[in-house]
């Protein structure tokens, strides 16, 4: 599911993430950010983020992204910002839902609460993580770009003007001045 863009965008960005990592924060912060605006809301790219828990408390925090994710792309938006935001706090403890909680609101988060509760919520994380096995994912955040039937792997926290030339040669546009 595209937490940004739409399915039918001419490029796919999948990205296999840690919410305590802090590579993939910095990634998320400086450089995703911009690719929402730029390229997802635009209709050039759908963003998929994908489980890859390797620090200790990476699982709790996908729990509550994934959890938001169920309810909509708008609310993991607003889980994933918080715990990439906050992530030096919650990280010590592992206790995220105060995190979320408070980016989300109360109207939506007795839901994402319930999901979060789900026990294939588990089963949802470790598709993740085994499917990144399978593509050979060493370390977070590593990022998939597929268009035009073809797929081209990226590992390591990209700066905005590299994701820009790589998403730009991909539709075929000129290069960013």
């Amino acid at each position: 599911m595209c937490v940004r863009g739409k399915a039918d965008a001419p490029v796919r960005i999948e990205v296999f993430s840690d919410y305590e990592c802090p590579g993939c924060r910095a990634f998320f912060l400086q450089t995703m950010k911009q690719v929402f605006v730029n390229y997802a809301d635009k209709g050039l790219a759908c963003v998929v983020y994908r489980e890859f828990p390797t620090f200790p408390h990476a699982r709790e925090g996908a729990r509550w992204a994934r959890a938001a994710l169920r309810v909509g792309p708008r609310q993991w938006e607003l889980a994933a910002n918080a715990l990439f935001q906050s992530q030096p706090e919650w990280s010590r403890t592992g206790n995220a839902e105060p995190v979320v909680a408070a980016a989300i609101g109360a109207r939506d988060m007795a839901a994402v609460r319930k999901f979060a509760q789900d026990p294939t919520m588990d089963d949802a994380i470790d598709a993740d993580a085994i499917m990144g096995v399978k593509r050979e994912v060493t370390g977070t955040p590593t990022i998939f770009f597929t268009a035009k039937g073809k797929t081209e792997k990226a590992a390591g926290a990209l700066t905005y003007e590299a994701m820009q030339r790589r998403l730009d040669a991909m539709l075929g546009r000129p290069p960013a001045q």
